[in-house]
């Protein structure tokens, strides 16, 4: 009896449990050292997966969870965002995606163009989250410009300024596979300087597409926002609302209301069938990961967000005093278990969770 009482208890543990599961899809590193950004886009026949910066070079040595940067690679470039393609993944192959980049000339790309006239080293593009809408593939991907005027400081560890948000359209042949010619073009710029970067996360429920994201930062907090916009007007601005104070959808951006105050990086959202619920992941300002469930969006305000997972404490890199945990997001669930990654600086790369479901309180 007291055998199986305690194998019961270890067993229920393990359920509870959210597992680390390593570095997120290590056949990344046979074209590129790191990456982050991280985020899947169901495209029919195959998922998508846009990266924001990657590093591209050679190999020193293992790329492993105990080693960093400096010890596996040398760095000979920096790209601002990457595209690569897997299959479908499942709970048996989440932690072993064979990924497929878009290259030219053998070498990985941006997909995501600069116009003429646009200094690469001062503009960069980020890609975010999208949605395939019909035959078209629409990318939305924050406008990022390199200000050496600004000061370098803990608080504000990079030179750069946000200056909106864009998207970018691929029209997806019918009958496309992975390997075949990709060619997104930038359309329309949807939102401006001082402006949450809406399409961190997007997703489609009936008639509409949800989005959430995150900033401009106000001190030493950084809120996120919700949206929303009928799927057919995608790039009209004037379509898109915004959740406020009352739980409505209001045409004012002004009148939007942070949902969390503490948000470092892109977020997630996604609606769990199994769970009845929309889900939120986010990292905090404090390096935790935390979710949010929730049944509708007018309840968002009185749910509490809860911590899940707590990373290690990251090594001290001398050459780069000003690391921290940044983008956690789900990137898929299952009727077994949510998975999720979050970007790992010490490394550049992004790490895998399992969150079984037992270990999500639900009110």
């Amino acid at each position: 009896m007291v055998a199986c009482l305690a194998l019961a208890f270890i067993c229920c543990a393990h359920l509870l449990t959210v597992k680390d599961l390593g570095i997120f899809g290590t056949s990344r590193k046979r074209s590129v050292l790191g990456q982050d950004g991280c985020t899947p886009i169901p495209i029919g026949n195959a998922m998508m997966w846009t990266f924001g910066d990657t590093i591209l070079g050679t190999w020193k040595g293992e790329l492993s969870s105990s080693a960093t940067f400096e010890d596996s690679a040398v760095m000979k470039g920096m790209i601002s965002n990457s595209l690569a393609f897997t299959r479908i993944p499942d709970d048996e192959t989440i932690a072993d995606l064979d990924f497929l980049f878009y290259k030219e000339e053998g070498t990985v790309a941006p997909f995501i163009k600069h116009n003429p006239g646009e200094d690469p080293s001062t503009w960069r593009f980020w890609a975010i989250d999208g949605i395939l809408i019909g035959e078209t593939v629409c990318v939305y991907y924050i406008i990022v410009k390199i200000d050496k005027s600004i000061t370098v400081s803990e608080s504000n560890p990079m030179p750069i300024r946000i200056e909106g948000v864009g998207l970018a359209e691929w029209r997806k042949p019918a009958d496309w596979i992975p390997g075949d010619p990709v060619s997104f073009r930038r359309t329309v710029k949807l939102f401006s300087a001082n402006e949450p970067v809406f399409g961190d996360s997007v997703i489609r429920h009936g008639d509409f597409l949800y989005l959430i994201g995150h900033g401009p930062a106000a001190g030493k907090r950084v809120p996120a926002y919700a949206a929303r916009v009928p799927a057919t007007s995608i790039r009209n601005r004037a379509a898109y609302k915004f959740l406020d104070d009352n739980g409505r959808w209001v045409a004012g951006i002004k009148n939007a209301r942070p949902l969390f105050q503490d948000v470092m990086g892109e977020l997630s959202l996604s609606y769990n069938e199994r769970l009845g619920r929309y889900i939120i992941i986010y990292c905090s300002l404090d390096g935790m990961i935390k979710l949010a469930a929730f049944k509708d969006f007018p309840l968002v305000k009185s749910r509490e967000t809860f911590i899940i997972y707590v990373p290690p404490t990251l090594p001290v890199i001398p050459s780069r005093p000003n690391l921290f945990y940044y983008s956690g997001k789900e990137i898929l669930h299952t009727g077994r278990a949510i998975y999720a990654i979050y970007i790992n600086p010490a490394l550049y790369q992004p790490m895998l969770l399992k969150i079984p479901y037992p270990a999500i309180p639900l009110k």
